[in-house]
This record gives C-alpha cells, sequence and structure tokens, in this order.
C-alpha cells in the first residue's frame, strides 16, 4: 500500500475521526489544531480527550499547532468552523503545493455574502484540485465504527478516487458526485432545519410534525438550490435528504440540541451557553434569510426562524409559528 501524507485542519470531533480513518488505511496523518497543549497531549495518549476521549488514534496520527507540518501533503481536508475558514485558508497558503487535493469538510456559509468554503479555497488556490465532503457524519457514532456513509464531490475525477480510497472503511462508505456546489449547499443549509426540529421537539410536538419540517425544509432547500445554480436532484442523496434526517432527527446534534432549547422555553443566550460550541446553522440562517429575500425565493421555515432568533418573536409555544405562512405545493421540480 503507497502511504500518502494526510493533513487535516481542525482539531473537533469532526477533524479527529476523519484524521482516524484516514490512518486506518496506513497513510501518514497530521492533525492541526491551534492548542499546542492540547496537540502535545494527543500526541502523548494518542486521544483528543476533549472531543472524542474513548477513541485511540493509534500511531500513524500526528498532532501539530505549526501549520509547517502541513507542507508536502498530499490531500489537505480543511475541517474548521465556517467563521475561521478564511483565516484558516490564508495561513496555510504558504504551506500547500499546487498538486496537493484540497477538500472542505467544513458545513456551513461565510457571514458575509453567500459563499460556501469551497469558494473560499477557489480564491486561495486557482490551481488545485477542490472537493467537498459532506454526508449524514455525527463524529461519535463514526468513532464508534457505526456504518455511516458520505460523499465527496468534485469535478476532479481523480480527486474523488483519491478520497474513496483513502477513507473508506468496513464501516465508513464515501460516495461520488459530480455536483459540489449542490452537496456544499445540502451540508450547509440542512443546519436550519434541524434548529426547527429541535423546537418541535422542545415543544413535543409529535413525529408528525418532524417528518413535515424535514418535508418542507427540503423543499425550500431545492428552490434556493435550483435559483443559485445547483441541481436539486443532488438533494435527493447523502448530502441532502439523508444528512437533512440525520441532523434533524438526532439529539447528538448541537444545531437540534439548540433548537430543543429555544422550545423549551430558553432564550438565544441561554441555548448557546448551554451547547458551549458552534452552532453553524445560527449563522447560515442569517446569511440564507438574506439571500431569499434578494432572491425572491420563498423560504418560510427560514423567515420564521429568523423572526424567533434574531428579532426575539415569540414562540408562544407553538410550532405553526415556525412553519410560518407555507405554499401549498407538495413536491417541487416534478416537471
Amino acid at each position: 500500500m503507497n502511504k500518502k501524507k494526510i493533513s487535516v485542519l481542525g482539531g473537533g470531533s469532526w477533524g479527529t475521526v476523519l484524521a482516524y480513518l484516514a490512518s486506518l488505511n496506513g497513510n501518514l496523518v497530521y492533525l492541526w489544531m491551534r492548542d499546542k497543549k492540547v496537540a502535545e497531549e494527543i500526541n502523548q495518549k494518542n486521544i483528543n480527550k476533549k472531543y472524542l476521549p474513548y477513541l485511540n488514534l493509534g500511531s500513524n496520527v500526528t498532532a501539530t499547532s505549526s501549520m509547517e507540518d502541513i507542507s508536502e501533503s498530499d490531500i489537505i481536508i480543511f475541517c474548521v468552523p465556517s467563521d475561521a475558514f478564511r483565516e484558516v485558508s490564508q495561513l496555510s497558503t504558504k504551506f500547500i503545493r499546487e498538486s496537493s487535493y484540497l477538500i472542505t469538510a467544513t458545513k456551513g456559509v461565510e457571514k458575509e455574502g453567500f459563499k460556501l468554503m469551497s469558494k473560499i479555497l477557489e480564491e486561495h488556490y486557482p490551481g488545485n484540485p477542490i472537493g467537498v465532503l459532506s454526508g449524514p457524519n455525527l463524529a461519535e457514532e463514526i468513532a464508534s465504527h457505526h456504518l455511516s456513509g458520505t460523499v465527496i464531490a468534485s469535478k476532479d475525477k481523480s480527486l474523488r478516487d483519491c478520497v474513496i480510497a483513502d477513507f473508506s472503511t468496513d464501516f465508513f462508505k464515501v460516495y461520488e458526485n459530480e455536483d459540489p456546489y449542490g452537496v456544499e449547499m445540502g451540508g450547509a443549509l440542512k443546519n436550519i432545519y434541524a434548529i426547527a426540529c429541535g423546537i418541535a421537539d422542545g415543544l413535543d410536538s409529535g413525529e408528525n410534525t418532524i417528518g413535515m419540517i424535514m418535508t418542507r425544509g427540503l423543499g425550500e432547500m431545492g428552490r434556493l438550490a435550483t435559483d443559485l445554480g445547483a441541481n436539486p436532484q443532488t438533494f435527493l442523496g447523502l448530502s441532502g435528504v439523508g444528512d437533512l434526517i440525520t441532523t434533524c432527527a438526532s439529539p447528538l446534534s448541537r444545531n437540534h440540541q439548540f433548537g430543543k432549547f429555544i422550545g423549551m422555553g430558553l432564550s438565544v443566550d441561554e441555548a448557546k451557553e448551554k451547547i458551549g460550541q458552534t452552532i453553524e446553522g445560527l449563522k447560515t440562517l442569517k446569511v440564507v434569510k438574506n439571500i431569499s429575500d434578494e432572491h425572491k425565493v420563498e423560504m418560510p421555515i427560514v423567515d420564521s426562524l429568523y423572526k424567533i432568533i434574531y428579532k426575539g418573536s415569540n414562540l408562544d409555544g407553538s410550532i405553526q409559528n415556525v412553519l410560518g405562512k407555507d405554499i401549498l405545493k407538495d413536491v417541487e421540480f416534478i416537471n
């Protein structure tokens, strides 16, 4: 087996489990993070105590706080929060060669405008092959070897083949897609509807309500995606409906947890404090609200959540106030 040098930027739970998966295929993996002390502790104990304390990373994973260590990497995966993505992408420019495959595994959009993470990579690395990794991927379950699947999307066939070979295991399946924009949009937008389903959960609304929110949310996602140039059929795959179902239904999702606290009556600040980690859906909600208004795309759930979270509208203990004034068409894009 040809060992590759693979670097993962971001030492959270998702970055840690990606480093672990790459190491299982015999690759030499560098896990970059800002905190030098945490990196040293990981190297001493082979465990990321803060995020996945039960996962032994093995000897093929080296944690580092020095960006220089990612030099000469064959594959570099960016797995940092969206609000830090541009900074980290810029920091790494001195150490990335043009032949390296660059992949974003971050689900979110930049605060200013509607710029996805792959677009930031294209700005900084116009000569590199770029891909998007996204799917229904709860890190804790993957670390426990529960069967899971993800999607690698890129226009570059060799990049897709490489990621499939280097990250697939008997419990982690990697599928390919040629619509990176659609795959990335699915991963970003579904966080909004996970918040809505969390609110429904907090209100004890029932399974019918959860199913309704997911389905209507998928319709909203498809309308915006089509307007912005993505293929709505992409949303029928793992990175669309698969990720939507997992994130909306799972209590492990931070976005779902946040919404549940709101449904239970906590304030936005109280819910944020209880989560204690990045809630990507909150940032995405604000950006998507702006872009949907600008493009005149109907997104009733987005409109309602924005009023509740950013304008202080009262939930009044009713999930109807999350669904908003919905349009009557059941299925989009039939004709």
